[in-house]
């Protein structure tokens, strides 16, 4: 069972989005399964990278489509996701540098208390806007529109 079920006290109203914090939470949950010792702690580096690999391709979706939906806080709500990247870096370089001591605990209590605030507040209140907006805002009205270009998750993996 995993830690941080999801919930449709989680949802913004953006099927778009939501999948997106859906498969963000099951990878926090596979964290806490490293740390309950159900899966192996070498495969730490790579849930770690894949972590970050999906936040980035996330981030981009979510910013394409406040762009897309004009949402008036789009500025500071990308400032609050570069936040994160960056403090995830800062995890990568430490699990880098000492795998063995790293503090694994300490990453999953970061992670998942800001992205469940960041949920909560941040991207509830983008989708009040975009439910105001009575638009989906889903990738099949993006395709053909040259201000917005779908990303795909494999533009975000390691060359």
């Amino acid at each position: 069972m995993p830690l941080i079920p999801w919930s449709d006290k989680m949802s913004v109203g953006n099927t778009t989005i939501d999948h997106d914090h859906q498969n963000l939470i099951h990878r926090l949950n596979m964290l806490h399964e490293i740390l309950r010792g159900v899966r192996p702690r070498g495969e730490t580096g790579v849930l770690l990278r894949d972590l970050i690999t999906y936040t980035e391709y996330h981030f981009t979706t979510e910013e394409q489509i406040m762009r897309l939906a004009r949402y008036p806080a789009a500025d500071a709500h990308a400032q609050l996701h570069e936040s994160l990247k960056q403090r995830l870096g800062e995890f990568y370089a430490q699990y880098d540098q000492n795998p063995e001591d790293f503090d694994l605990l300490g990453l999953f209590d970061f992670v998942s208390e800001w992205l469940m605030r960041h949920i909560l507040r941040e991207d509830k209140k983008l989708g009040s806007f975009l439910a105001s907006q009575k638009r989906p805002y889903a990738p099949q009205e993006w395709r053909g529109r040259g201000e917005v270009r779908l990303p795909s998750l494999p533009d975000f993996l390691p060359q």
